[in-house]
């Protein structure tokens, strides 16, 4: 069983040093990552759904825990994120103290507990192979109430969207700037990024994997999750061979 250093993180394994654990880097992640297209498509989505209880697993920076907060006020939160750098971002978000925050991992939320959970942010791409795949997402549906949903995204493998990702030159970042390099081995992509953060030099190391449509399925079969709506993109278009995402919503059964 495979994990990225961060997805280790989600399921109770030991992780190194990376991009995460970086303050320097940590406290800017929300400036570097603008216009997210899948956070207000998340709260519609909830807003639809009207759970009663939601949790956001691999919270990061708590930036969607706290939109969700600001979002009803009923609505029991919690964000689970096993870096501590990130969480310390989380708790000095809007609103941070209507959300329980949880250092740790998926197996750290309570069983039985949450209509809906995501995983934002590509979350799902962490997990490295079959096992670790279906393993979050064990341990997901063990902290669903019975009929709850699992959402998360995945970039579409066939689209290659890791091939724009190396730069000729440094770009800007908030603060600095940063040169990327990517390579693939199998469906798992390194990156390699060089930062300039004032006048420190920092080079972090991270390792996503792309899996197919089959790799999904695999994963949501082997957790007792069935799939009850799917989409290609943030606009709401259905999938198709093309589609840069595979956002998925699975039910327990």
């Amino acid at each position: 069983m495979v994990h990225g250093p961060w997805a280790a993180g989600l399921i109770g394994i030991r992780r190194g040093e990376d991009y995460y654990a970086l303050p320097q880097l940590a406290q800017r992640y929300d400036a570097d990552t603008q216009d997210r297209a899948d956070l207000p498509f998340y709260l519609a989505l909830v807003s639809e759904l009207t759970p009663a209880s939601v949790a956001d697993v691999g919270a990061g920076t708590g930036l969607f825990c706290s939109l969700l907060a600001g979002s009803n006020a009923r609505l029991t939160i919690t964000g689970v994120e096993p870096q501590q750098t990130m969480l310390d971002v989380a708790r000095r978000q809007p609103l941070a103290d209507r959300v329980q925050w949880i250092r740790g991992t998926a197996a750290d939320l309570p069983r039985d507990s949450f209509d809906l959970i995501f995983m934002t942010g590509h979350v799902a791409q962490y997990f490295l192979d079959d096992a670790a795949w279906a393993e979050v997402l064990r341990q997901i549906v063990r902290s669903l109430t019975p009929g709850g949903r699992v959402v998360f995204e995945v970039r579409n493998a066939a689209a290659e969207a890791w091939r724009q990702w190396n730069d000729d030159e440094p770009r800007p970042v908030a603060g600095g700037s940063v040169r990327q390099n990517t390579t693939m081995t199998g469906d798992l992509v390194t990156h390699v990024d060089e930062w300039t953060i004032g006048e420190q030099a920092l080079t972090t190391r991270e390792t996503l994997r792309f899996p197919d449509d089959a790799a999904i399925h695999r994963g949501l079969d082997a957790a007792c999750l069935a799939i009850e709506c799917s989409w290609g993109n943030w606009d709401g278009s259905p999938v198709t061979a093309e589609s840069p995402e595979r956002i998925i919503m699975a039910r327990t059964v």
